[in-house]
């Protein structure tokens, strides 16, 4: 008998470790205008950020009993806390149990990046810096095959430590008495934010560039990709570019691809595996037939492309996610755009359909081997390119749109988390069986937050399992999530976000803890 009940008591255990556990805060209004990020710290305190269009940035500290141990509004003497409206946050990451963010604004029309460093415990400001500027924005465009020569700032952040990377792009028609040599910067900074490494970044036959992506391997090297650009040459106007700087180099290791030459509007993600020396590089270009899209495998410590495989992409590339083998994951995302309305203001007429969501599993050769889809279907106001998860991963935001009603930017596209126990996948959706008298088969988008209510996929490549995280959706009651606020501890299983609560007209939002 005592076997029996061993075996059921295994049982047990094994399902109940498969039920997500979900910890609410204490409730608070619903966020009104600005951006919301939430950031998961080391010392296993908790950081929500409030980005107010007037009075800054409003930090809240939630301690390890997810309970508020600390309230505090940052601004600053060296950027415009009231001019949220036209900030860019360029990155937001925890880094050493601190809080680091990254902000580009303009003054007097240049592009200046701010980085601000945030105490873990109680939220108050303990450095600002102004980490560079660039020249005037009010310079002629150059674009080059479809590739728009960048004028701005990027960061990335090792994800397996503190080091992170700056770098600061010129752009615009060169001018006569400019060194185009020294136009494009790159600075390496350790997580105690002193700098390690900085060194110019060029090409002698290249003269503009187009930032695509950038990754850092600890303090050792920054590894970025770009689409090299030159005018009035028919054979190689672009070229996508893999450069690595190591750490005590004055230089950088450059390796062209050729089989890019004239690629057009590039976009690309490039990751590191550390595990096995290797680079992963995923490309998407479009062309007269469409996008295309290739893998490609590169010796991170020389740079030798060891192999490029062509793929065929159910869907818009959103973000790669590297395994310690070599293998990948591939998430997709199915995205057409489409116009509506005669409202002068062509960014206003503008919407995507993001709609159904596409897993991918590439192994070591870059060879698609298997994968599955998951039906959603979202109206998005405005045009989202290739790599939008990527970009919300880190915390990147700018405003899309100044009607609050009509900034649903956040709460679209969905979350992609693997967990020890399965992977799970989020998103909100318009659950139209509840509509008074409608069925499951009537399918329609989810376009108003008024229509939304967060699900919880468990999917294997076989069977994919709805749950309700935080409790079944009625007719005139919903949950729904603010995904563009979320953090995710891989290691820990952890995911937080902002849970709306709709009873009827009434809507609360607390913070919501879920481990898998």
């Amino acid at each position: 008998m005592k076997y029996f009940w061993l075996f059921v008591l295994l049982i047990s255990t094994h399902l109940f470790a498969q039920v997500p556990k979900v910890q609410l805060s204490q409730p608070f209004p619903e966020p009104g205008e600005g951006f919301e990020k939430i950031v998961l710290l080391d010392n296993e305190n908790t950081c929500y950020l409030h980005f107010d269009k007037k009075l800054g940035i409003q930090v809240t500290i939630y301690n390890q009993k997810r309970e508020v141990s600390a309230t505090e509004t940052v601004t600053g003497t060296l950027w415009d806390a009231g001019n949220i409206n036209d900030t860019e946050i360029d990155g937001i990451y925890g880094i050493n149990g601190q809080v680091v963010i990254f902000l580009q604004q303009l003054v007097k029309y240049k592009p200046c990046m701010f980085r601000l460093v945030l105490d873990g415990t109680n939220g108050k400001l303990l450095r600002e810096d102004k980490l560079g500027e660039l020249s005037t924005v009010l310079h002629r465009d150059v674009f080059i095959q479809n590739n728009f020569a960048s004028h701005d700032f990027y960061t990335a952040k090792d994800p397996n430590s503190g080091y992170y990377a700056v770098a600061m792009f010129g752009g615009g028609e060169l001018q006569r008495n400019e060194n185009g040599h020294e136009r494009i910067q790159i600075s390496l900074f350790s997580p105690d934010h002193t700098l390690v490494q900085q060194a110019a970044y060029y090409l002698p036959e290249f003269p503009y560039y187009s930032f695509l992506d950038m990754t850092v391997q600890g303090g050792e090297r920054v590894f970025i990709t770009t689409a090299a650009l030159r005018k009035n040459n028919k054979d190689t106007a672009s070229c996508v570019v893999v450069s690595s700087l190591k750490t005590g180099d004055s230089t950088f290791t450059h390796q062209l691809l050729p089989y890019t030459a004239n690629f057009s509007d590039v976009h690309a993600s490039i990751k590191c595996v550390p595990s096995i020396q290797r680079l992963q590089l995923l490309l998407i270009s479009s062309n007269k037939n469409g996008k295309s899209t290739f893998m490609n495998s590169l010796d991170a410590g020389t740079l030798q492309v060891l192999h490029t495989q062509p793929m065929q992409t159910p869907g818009q590339p959103q973000l790669l996610l590297p395994d310690k083998d070599g293998s990948a994951t591939l998430l997709l995302e199915n995205m057409t755009e489409f116009s509506q309305g005669n409202n002068p203001n062509a960014w206003n007429r503008m919407h995507t359909n993001m709609n159904d969501i596409g897993v991918r599993h590439i192994d070591t050769a870059g060879v698609d081997q298997s994968g599955y889809s998951l039906v959603k279907m979202q109206v998005a106001n405005g045009i989202y390119e290739p790599m939008y998860l990527q970009r919300k991963q880190k915390g990147q935001w700018v405003f899309r749109n100044r009607i609050q009603a009509l900034n649903t930017t956040p709460y679209l596209s969905y979350e992609y988390l693997p967990t020890a126990h399965g992977t799970y996948i989020l998103f909100n959706d318009y659950l139209q069986y509840l509509d008074p008298g409608g069925s499951y088969t009537d399918k329609k988008p989810m376009r108003y937050l008024t229509e939304a209510n967060i699900v919880c996929y468990r999917c294997t490549d076989t069977t994919q399992e709805r749950l309700f995280l935080f409790g079944n959706p009625e007719t005139f009651k919903g949950y729904y999530c603010m995904l563009g606020a979320s953090d995710y501890q891989n290691d820990k299983s952890i995911y937080t976000t902002i849970m709306i609560t709709r009873k009827g007209e009434e809507k609360k939002a607390c913070i919501a803890w879920v481990e898998f």
